[in-house]
């Protein structure tokens, strides 16, 4: 009796309690067999090269990618980690990309993990998504090339106006060469 009644109370979003529970249940499973997957998973990252990246199709056929769960753990597993391993080297250093590769390496294998995990192809829209909130945070300041000054204007005006001031010296031999030739 005290069973049903309490299966039979409802929460703010109208499952009973043994739902919740049972959910509950189910993310504590996926966790701790997500941790021993990251923990045993050894590999160098996918690349278009790898058969299995190409055939993803037979290996995700009848699954349905679970996308709440994929953000859930990538954010949980994945970033926290990335974020942890980036203040740890100091807002300064995170456009030195000898510092950081590593972490950033880590974090795409934990996701790739997350991915396939969750039954999700990998890359994808949510991966995407982390990945932007990253660059956005960590490396919008970065840049590959060295901020160069201008040129000074007295070098900007010739290398215009040398090339205007030819053209009809240039069009003046060639009509005089060509009245030559006549």
């Amino acid at each position: 009796m005290c069973l049903e009644q309490h299966r039979g109370q409802r929460t703010q979003d109208n499952r009973t309690a043994f739902e919740d529970e049972s959910q509950r249940v189910k993310i504590k499973d996926a966790k701790q067999a997500l941790n021993e997957s990251i923990d045993t998973e050894g590999h160098d990252g996918i690349f278009e090269e790898q058969e299995d990246f190409q055939d993803q199709d037979s290996i995700f056929k009848f699954s349905h990618c679970d996308e709440g769960n994929l953000k859930m753990f990538g954010e949980e597993y994945c970033l926290d980690s990335f974020h942890k391993n980036m203040s740890i080297y100091g807002e300064e250093n995170w456009c030195n990309m000898e510092m950081v590769v590593r972490s950033y390496h880590k974090l795409t294998e934990c996701l790739e993990i997350v991915s396939k995990f969750v039954s999700c192809y990998y890359p994808n829209v949510v991966v995407e998504q982390l990945f932007v909130r990253i660059h956005q945070h960590y490396f919008h300041l970065c840049s590959d090339e060295e901020d160069l000054p201008d040129a000074p204007a007295e070098v900007v005006l010739a290398a215009t106006l040398l090339p205007i001031l030819l053209i009809p010296f240039i069009v003046y031999i060639v009509v005089w060469k060509s009245s030559l030739r006549d």
